[in-house]
């Protein structure tokens, strides 16, 4: 029996993993620099400051689109990092709004 529920529940992470790629991967342009948008306002902080943004979770949107919409919201690159298996991009606020 919790041969059969662990099963089970391996299988629910699996499939819940690989839907969220797979919406990530359909998404329009909108909803891609939307997820950008919600990286950057603080949702993954990486420490002294730094803000990381998971690149798959922007899709369509390309690394050079990514690092453009942060230097329009106030950020500047710093680097990129591996984490989990995910490229993430990382941007260190520099000041406001520009535009």
């Amino acid at each position: 029996m919790g041969t059969l529920i662990g099963g089970l529940l391996f299988a629910a992470v699996m499939l819940w993993v690989a839907l969220e790629r797979v919406v990530a991967r359909f998404q329009n342009t909108e909803r891609g620099v939307a997820s950008v948008r919600r990286d950057l306002a603080d949702r993954r902080r990486a420490g002294d400051g730094q803000v990381e943004v998971t690149v798959w979770r922007a899709h369509p949107l390309s690394d050079h689109m990514i690092k453009e919409l942060a230097k329009r919201e106030g950020f500047r690159f710093t680097g990129e990092v591996s984490r989990y298996g995910s490229l993430m991009l990382r941007f260190v606020r520099t000041a406001k709004k520009a535009g």
